[in-house]
Order: structure tokens, then C-alpha cells, then sequence
């Protein structure tokens, strides 16, 4: 069985590899402004840490790391631009692991691991069911009982066939056997646009990307898929504890990849400085507000957990294929 994200935290935790002291990419990376590319809309999970991830390395390092958002196609329109650039540290990408659900659903031929070079996890969360403040529900029972009742007026939004947001909502709709349609969207942040205003009835999403319309109260937080969120998140009940058993699956983790063909030595030297920026107190405090933990370690265990997540796409494709609900 492949590992559970939280787990795979608790494995990771505490391995920070040093910079190798000979390696020549070591003395020389970087020497000049760095570009991480986030295929998504500012203003999503992906951006925000990104940023953090960034400013703690400008910190470090004393170079620009420009976070450059290239929104499209659920994320491929980015990852192309990097698969494509030289091998040299100066391109790089976050993508979270609905890169995995590029190829078999998506039918686009990316693969993380032939395409691109995977430097290092950043970290993982549990997805959250959150719904428009206005909708009359204020549980997942309630939400469910208003679904079936109004089937022709319950929507939610995802950014892309094959992101988690899709995955997720479908395995939801799967479990609970309701039909909820789905509606594609350009970004993340066009989605929640519309579920602000009650054109969505509901959305799967990490709570770094809604946490200022929850504590605003502009979005109700019904449950998270498991427990594993930090204890600054905002408090909710899991799918389980509320009888929906098996979104405990549906979990998010984010990672930066660079082009493929990058060396050894300079794979090694860029995932020792993001682990070590992940123990950057601006950073940490970030993922706990956002319900997210850091997940240092090395890139082959990156690798590891990658062709373990691979298996649950598996999972999740069985379910609902290549189609757009």
C-alpha cells in the first residue's frame, strides 16, 4: 500500500541534507535571479507558499527568487515552460500532485518523472469541503440532504480536468452516491470567484487558499478529508467522524521540479536549500495558519512518494476516467 501522506511527513521529518562543500554547482548556484514558475492564478495555496518559499530563499541566498504565474490548462501551460528550459537551477516549477493526473487524465504527455526533475516536497495538507456562507447547510449531512434535493442547483468548481479539486469532488459524488456537476474553471481563483457568490454550491480545496474568506466568514468550513492539519488550522470534524469514509484519500501535497536532465550535483544542492528553507520561521508559520505541514526530505524520497501517489490516480481514474462531469 502506498504510503498516507501523513505518514510521509512523519518519515521525512528531521532529514536535511547538507549542500555538498565540493560541488561545483554548490559554489556556483545561484549566481543570478531565479525563476519559480506557478502554473496557477496568484492568490491560490500554490502561489502563497511559493512567495514564502521564495522570499526565504532571497533571504538566504541573497538572489531574486521571481515567483512567475503562468495559469492554464489545470497547470500544464506552466509545466511546459519549465520541461522546456535549460537544466541549469534557473527555471523551476511548484506543482502539487495533480501533475500526476496530467497524463492519464488529462491525456496530456507530461510525466513528472521523465519530464521534469523532481528537487524536493515543500508539504502536505488535507482538502476541506467548503461552501458559500449564504447556502442553508452547516454540516456535511445537511450539505448532502441539500444535494439530493436540489440536483439541478448544486454545482462545484475545479481548476482543470484531473486537479485534485476534480478528483476530489468526483471520489465525494462516488462515496455519497450524489451527482453533483462540476464546472471547469481557467484558475483556482475564478472558481472560488464564483463560489463567493453563490454561482457554486460547494468546492474541495486546501484551506490555505480560503482561509481569509472562512475567518471572514464569507465561506463555511464543513469537514476536512483526515486529521492530519496542524492545530493553528481552523477546527472542523473529518469526513469520517461524520460518516463519509474514504476521503481520508483525497489529500494535497506541493513540490518544486526543475527541467529534466538537471545534474546530481545540483539536484542535491537545490533540495538541501528548500529543506532548509522549509525550517524558516515565516515559512513554518505559513504552512500552520494554512493547515499545512512541511515536508523536507530528499529528492529520491520525492521520487518515492511521487510513484505512490502515482497509485492513487490510478484509483481516482477508475472512478470517473478521463470525463468531464
Amino acid at each position: 500500500m502506498p504510503l498516507d501522506i501523513s505518514r510521509r511527513a512523519l518519515l521525512f521529518a528531521g532529514l536535511l541534507p547538507l549542500v555538498p562543500s565540493g560541488a561545483a554547482f554548490a559554489q556556483a548556484w545561484p549566481s543570478r535571479p531565479v525563476t519559480l514558475v506557478v502554473p496557477y492564478a496568484p492568490g491560490a495555496s500554490n502561489d502563497t507558499f511559493t512567495r514564502a518559499l521564495g522570499d526565504a530563499l532571497s533571504k538566504r541566498f541573497g538572489q531574486p527568487f521571481v515567483v512567475d504565474n503562468r495559469p492554464g490548462a489545470g497547470g500544464v501551460t506552466g509545466v511546459n515552460t519549465v520541461a522546456r528550459a535549460a537544466p541549469d537551477g534557473y527555471t523551476l516549477v511548484e506543482m502539487p500532485n495533480s501533475i500526476l493526473g496530467f497524463k492519464p487524465i488529462m491525456k496530456v504527455d507530461i510525466d513528472p518523472l521523465k519530464n521534469l526533475t523532481p528537487l524536493g516536497a515543500m508539504a502536505s495538507a488535507p482538502t476541506a469541503l467548503v461552501v458559500p456562507a449564504a447556502l442553508p447547510v452547516n454540516s456535511v449531512d445537511e450539505f448532502i440532504a441539500y444535494a439530493r434535493a436540489n440536483p439541478d442547483k448544486t454545482f462545484y468548481g475545479y481548476a482543470g480536468i484531473g486537479t485534485t479539486q476534480h478528483q476530489h469532488m468526483e471520489l465525494f459524488n462516488k462515496i455519497t452516491g450524489l451527482k453533483i456537476k462540476g464546472v471547469n474553471y481557467k484558475s483556482s481563483s475564478d472558481a472560488q470567484t464564483d463560489l463567493l457568490a453563490g454561482r457554486l454550491q460547494a468546492m474541495i480545496v486546501t484551506i490555505a487558499s480560503t482561509l481569509g474568506q472562512i475567518e471572514g466568514k464569507e465561506l463555511r468550513l464543513l469537514a476536512y478529508t483526515d486529521d492530519n492539519y496542524p492545530p493553528g488550522a481552523p477546527k472542523a470534524p473529518t469526513m469520517a467522524e461524520v460518516g463519509v469514509k474514504g476521503m481520508e484519500k483525497a489529500q494535497i501535497w506541493w513540490g518544486i521540479f526543475g527541467p529534466p536532465g538537471m545534474p546530481a550535483d545540483l539536484v542535491a544542492t537545490i533540495n538541501a536549500a528548500i529543506n532548509q528553507s522549509l525550517t524558516d520561521p515565516s515559512v513554518v508559520a505559513l504552512l500552520a495558519k494554512s493547515g499545512a505541514t512541511p515536508m523536507p526530505g530528499t529528492s529520491e524520497q520525492f521520487v518515492a512518494m511521487i510513484k505512490d501517489e502515482a497509485v492513487l490516480v490510478d484509483e481516482f481514474v477508475k472512478l470517473f476516467g478521463r470525463k468531464n462531469p
